[in-house]
């Protein structure tokens, strides 16, 4: 163990007049490990630089410290900061940086302090209360909005990523479509274009015809330049469906052709019966020589309940059922663009 020098007995300072007391020889086991600081003191050598003198870092024995005199030494392997820089006659002091006291952070001192410097709303926002506050704010504002002008929906919901051509310019087509999708992606751009079947009845029977029409739908629209090759189009065609001798339902095929992505899907509406007697209307109001008799009928379903029930053509079904046609659409349509959603994503994460 290593002893330390005498106090100085230069004119400098005395061992009374100086600010720090040099602790004598102390005492230790044998089994106790020791480590040595250095410390810079005010003890001058012939060579004129500092002399380091070597002091246990193991605390010292209570009979060792001077009376009245707090000492404190550095704890083991405690890196130290010098504070300041000494003044002549005295010594520099090196302090452990464990007690080195830097401002605190609220966030990480005092979690109260923290929460009440986060401002009057930061215990709303760990809630998420603001966002739905936010978000039921938007929709009763949009419902006000659209209950004083329908139109309004349209202009708000519009817009988005996604864009759809419709293959019929008829509001009892493209508005449900428009809703469905617009539910489904949240914002939707969809606009309806005129465009008809070339070698199916006008009103098609069987699930074969049915959807031969609603692509012959899309095929026309792209044959006529009216939409460009990676412009994304539903058509919708509804059909007659004979289950037995007398029971008929009518229902409606929607496809959705995207060639950008290659995708292609096709839903169906929910059924609706349909009286026999009017089937045999059609069936006698559909000449033998017909051209396109093997698909189906002259005369569409439509026509033919709007007269019998004196509704429009497109509020027969509700007339029958209770359920309009842009009810039964709006419906399809939703499966049809929750479909699209779900094959966008898987194409987004396989890449």
């Amino acid at each position: 163990m290593a002893s330390i020098l005498p106090p100085p007995t230069t004119n400098e300072g005395s061992r009374e007049s100086s600010e720090f007391e040099f602790v004598g020889k102390g005492v230790a086991t044998k089994t106790e490990e020791t480590s040595s600081v250095n410390i810079l003191t005010n003890i001058e050598v012939p060579s004129g630089q500092p002399k380091l003198v070597s002091v246990p870092a193991r605390p010292i024995m209570e009979h060792n410290l001077v009376p009245g005199r707090p000492t404190t030494l550095p704890e083991r392997n405690s890196p130290a900061v010098p504070v300041s820089s000494p003044s002549p006659g005295q010594a520099a002091i090196n302090i452990p940086l464990n007690e080195v006291k830097s401002p605190k952070s609220p966030t990480a001192a005092d979690p109260n302090q923290a929460q009440s410097s986060a401002g009057m709303f930061g215990w709303v926002r760990s809630n998420g209360l603001i966002s739905k506050v936010v978000e039921k704010t938007r929709s009763v504002t949009e419902n006000v909005i659209t209950t004083l002008d329908p139109q309004m929906k349209d202009f708000i919901h519009s817009g988005g990523d996604v864009q759809i051509v419709v293959a019929s310019d008829k509001d009892d087509k493209v508005l449900p479509i428009r809703e469905a999708f617009q539910n489904v992606f949240g914002q939707a751009t969809i606009v309806g274009l005129p465009s008809k079947s070339t070698s199916i009845a006008e009103q098609p029977v069987g699930f074969a015809s049915g959807k031969q029409a609603a692509l012959e739908r899309i095929s026309s629209l792209r044959k006529a330049g009216s939409v460009q090759k990676e412009t994304v189009v539903v058509s919708v065609e509804n059909f007659l469906y004979e289950v037995s001798e007398n029971i008929w339902l009518d229902m409606s095929c929607l496809i959705l052709s995207d060639p950008q992505r290659k995708i292609q899907l096709q839903t169906y509406s929910q059924p609706t019966s349909v009286p026999v007697e009017q089937i045999k209307v059609l069936q006698q109001s559909t000449a033998q020589d017909y051209p396109k008799r093997w698909s189906g009928f002259s005369t569409p379903i439509g026509k033919v309940m709007s007269e019998k029930l004196n509704v429009p053509p497109s509020e027969w079904q509700t007339a029958i059922t209770g359920l309009s046609r842009r009810r039964l659409l709006l419906l399809a349509g939703e499966g049809l663009a929750g479909l699209y959603q779900k094959q966008i994503q898987a194409q987004v994460e396989n890449v």
